[in-house]
């Protein structure tokens, strides 16, 4: 009687259980997660595009002052005033210089009268020294007179033509035509020599000067024609050189164009940039930026859809080097494999070794449209 009840009890277990274990398996499969998925997209390399700044320059510019000293007389010209190349700008006062020049003209008128004096007294004692009329120490010393007269004169000389060309670089003049940007002293003060006064820069065949990195300028071509953004205008401008020295201080490379559109579009001290292009040969893969998670020591996961059946796919964690990322797509490498499905949305809402039903990012988008 108690052997037959046992029995009677065993077999309803066995069935309660495994009528139990059944409807577990069913609703785990029931409750298996739907996941977007991309495939990994491998290729050979990445394009890198890099912007650069910098600024317009005149062609020409200078802090102009005068050679000399000297105290300020007049300026000719203000700030945004139109100049020509010679025309006068400022002048110092030359009552000094002037009378230098008096001083030293009339020295020099003196000397000359008495070098002619010189001259006949040696002609005269020459001829009285042909028919011994006078010594031979005479003699040398009318020539000696006459010798040291000389000299005399064209020191005179010297000094006159000194002070008429400081009188002459006491007026400042336009090196070449421009405008005046800024002007730094008004007449009544002392300058030094070499004191800036006016600052002028020409008008014609602007320049602009960008630093790029050396990477970038191995890429660019000297006499090639470039496309620049200036303040949002798009400018032609000729690459004229590549300064072959690296900046202390932002470490790029100077890369000076020549405007050769329409240099009335642009002003010196407007921003420019420079956009390249730079091939990188490094195998990868491309994936969807929404697939990347964060992970150890600078690194990046992805979630991989591998195994399973025909529906169900077990969720295996792969960690890459990012090399390249924009707003959509990163280029990335590491234990990939072409064809790769990655979780491409809702990584928070799985983990490694989750059991999932993958389906096409483009089919979900799809069947959400339809819900």
């Amino acid at each position: 009687m108690f052997r037959q009840l046992n029995a009677v009890l065993w077999l309803t277990t066995a069935v309660v259980l495994g009528g139990c274990n059944q409807n577990e398996t069913s609703g785990a499969a029931a409750q298996a997660v739907r996941v977007a998925t991309v495939a990994a997209a491998a290729d050979n390399g990445y394009e890198v595009t890099s912007s650069y700044t910098g600024r317009v320059e005149a062609g020409l510019s200078s802090a102009l002052g005068f050679e000399v000293g000297g105290l300020l007389d007049a300026v000719a010209v203000d700030e945004g005033a139109v100049v020509a190349a010679g025309e006068l700008l400022a002048g110092l006062d030359t009552a000094r210089l002037e009378a230098q020049r008096a001083e030293a003209a009339a020295a020099w008128q003196q000397t000359l009268a008495e070098l002619e004096l010189a001259r006949a007294t040696l002609a005269r004692t020459e001829e009285a020294f042909g028919y011994k009329g006078v010594s031979r120490q005479q003699l040398d010393e009318a020539v000696k007179e006459s010798a040291r007269l000389e000299a005399a004169a064209a020191v005179f000389k010297a000094r006159l033509d000194r002070i008429e060309v400081d009188l002459d670089k006491a007026a400042l003049r336009a090196p070449f035509a421009g405008v005046v940007v800024q002007r730094f002293a008004d007449p009544g003060v002392v300058l030094a020599p070499g004191e800036p006064l006016i600052a002028l820069e020409s008008q014609s065949l602007p320049e602009v000067r960008i630093g790029v990195s050396p990477e970038a300028a191995h890429g660019l071509v000297v006499g090639e024609t470039y496309v620049l953004a200036v303040d949002d205008r798009s400018v032609t401008a000729v690459l004229r050189t590549i300064v072959p020295r690296r900046d202390e201080a932002s470490r790029t490379v100077d890369s000076i164009f020549e405007i050769s559109g329409d240099t009335n579009a642009v002003r010196p001290g407007d921003l420019a940039r420079l956009d390249t292009e730079r091939r990188i040969d490094q195998p990868g893969f491309w994936v969807p930026v929404s697939a990347l998670v964060e992970g150890p020591r600078g690194l990046w996961q992805v979630l991989v859809a591998e195994g399973g059946g025909p529906e169900e796919h077990v969720l295996v964690k792969h960690t890459l080097e990012v090399l390249h990322a924009d707003a959509d797509l990163a280029y990335v490498r590491g234990t990939l494999a072409p064809g790769d499905l990655l979780v491409s949305k809702g990584t928070h809402r799985v983990v490694a070794g989750q059991r999932v039903v993958v389906i096409d990012e483009a089919q979900l988008a799809s069947a959400g449209d339809e819900r």
